[in-house]
């Protein structure tokens, strides 16, 4: 059995050693105590913020989108659709074609964009489970309907009650094909609006859902599309959906899961996340100093132990492992009871909301997950911080002479 442990374990829980030298290591650990807690909680803050955002993404996302390259609109080929919904894995196909358009009710205006959708749309998101007012049609195909998001409603001041009152519908139309910008190309296109929908989410604000025959035939283009929309049987296994719907479209066409579909959002967030924790660890490394100080005076303090030490005939290097294992054992017991503080945070948060949002926000106290990967990363890092602390310290070995016996 090597010495190192033994003498180490000593060195922690000797009752001999000096007072201030127990102070500054008790100081230590709650310094790292408290650091450890609050990079596991900053993590798990933005862990429960990005699981509330994906989950509303969930709502209106499907679980496959379609898009051409550069995403830009393409015309329906029935025979590549006929080959998506042959597969196994696909529960429900919808064809969607959006643009951009000028949105009117009675004297207010508003840029929006229209997006036209088949019958089966109604089944790929859970668009029943968000109504505010009004209904969907059981049977919208050719109905001049538009499903209206809560903030464009709003804004636009829509009463769905109000029948005789209807939206008046501004884009520009196709030539040969393509999107005729011409002023004179621009169309006049009247919908009734039926329902009211919120998902808590941007497109609230700018999407008017209407029936897809309707706007192709309204502005030109009976198979133009701009995504096809999948849900899956099961969504936990889109790597192989994804693998084959990829080899029906070929290459001319981009097959996104969700987190693809908001790509740049879910990146943004993820970037702060790993700031904010870079910040925090910059705490650690102020609270690494202690550590120093700590082993630095426990050398002061040991020098004639060091120096029987090296006279029984253990190296520097050995001598040295000590130290390090003293500044090893003080981390962990920081992370610990770091780790303990943090899961009391957690339950507290959980069952309590501690610490609330601001007013008008989609929940009222900050959302908070807990992941194993979280633990592991900032465990890694903190030792991390507290080996580089003890080398300098440990460095003060060599300056340490033997004792020898003078007759």
């Amino acid at each position: 059995m090597s010495i190192v442990p033994f003498i180490v374990t000593k060195y922690l829980w000797a009752r001999n050693t000096s007072l201030s030298i127990n102070i500054i290591a008790s100081i230590t650990i709650f310094g790292l105590a408290i650091g450890t807690a609050a990079l596991i909680i900053v993590l798990s803050v933005f862990n429960g913020f990005e699981e509330l955002v994906s989950g509303m993404f969930s709502k209106y996302n499907p679980d496959i989108k379609i898009v051409q390259k550069e995403e830009r609109p393409f015309q329906e080929d029935s025979l590549m659709i006929s080959k998506l919904i042959d597969l196994k894995e696909v529960k429900v196909l919808s064809r969607v074609f959006e643009q951009n358009c000028l949105i009117q009710y009675n004297e207010t205006q508003d840029f929006a964009k229209i997006k036209g959708i088949d019958e089966n749309f109604v089944r790929l998101i859970s668009l029943d489970s968000a109504i505010i007012e009004g209904e969907i049609l059981s049977e919208p195909t050719g109905k001049n309907f538009a499903y209206l998001g809560l903030g464009i409603s709003n804004k636009l001041g829509v009463n769905i009650e109000k029948f005789f009152e209807q939206l008046i519908i501004y884009t520009p139309g196709f030539v040969n094909g393509k999107i005729d910008l011409n002023e004179n190309n621009f169309k006049k296109y009247l919908i009734q609006p039926v329902m009211i929908y919120s998902l808590k989410q941007e497109s609230d604000y700018e999407i008017v859902l209407t029936d897809l025959k309707k706007l192709r035939e309204y502005i030109g283009n009976s198979k133009i599309l701009s995504s096809i929309q999948i849900k899956l049987n099961n969504p936990l296994k889109n790597k192989e959906a994804i693998r084959r719907i990829s080899g029906i479209v070929g290459s001319e066409y981009i097959v996104k899961d969700r987190y693809l579909q908001d790509e740049a959002f879910l990146k943004i967030m993820n970037l702060e996340k790993w700031l904010f924790f870079t910040l925090f660890m910059f705490t650690l490394v102020l609270v690494s100093f202690t550590i120093v100080g700590t082993l630095w005076m426990l050398v002061i303090e040991k020098r004639r132990d060091i120096s029987i030490l090296k006279s029984l005939g253990m190296k520097d290097v050995q001598i040295q492992k000590i130290y390090h294992g003293v500044g090893f054992s003080l981390g962990l017991i920081g992370i610990l009871v770091g780790f303990i503080l943090s899961l009391v945070f957690y339950k507290l948060q959980k069952t309590y909301a501690l610490i609330n949002v601001p007013d008008d926000f989609i929940v009222d106290s900050y959302p908070i997950s807990l992941r194993l990967t979280d633990f592991i990363i900032v465990a890694i890092v903190v030792l991390t911080i507290v080996l580089l602390a003890s080398v300098l310290p440990a460095r003060k070995i060599k300056e340490v002479g033997l004792i020898y016996r003078e007759n």
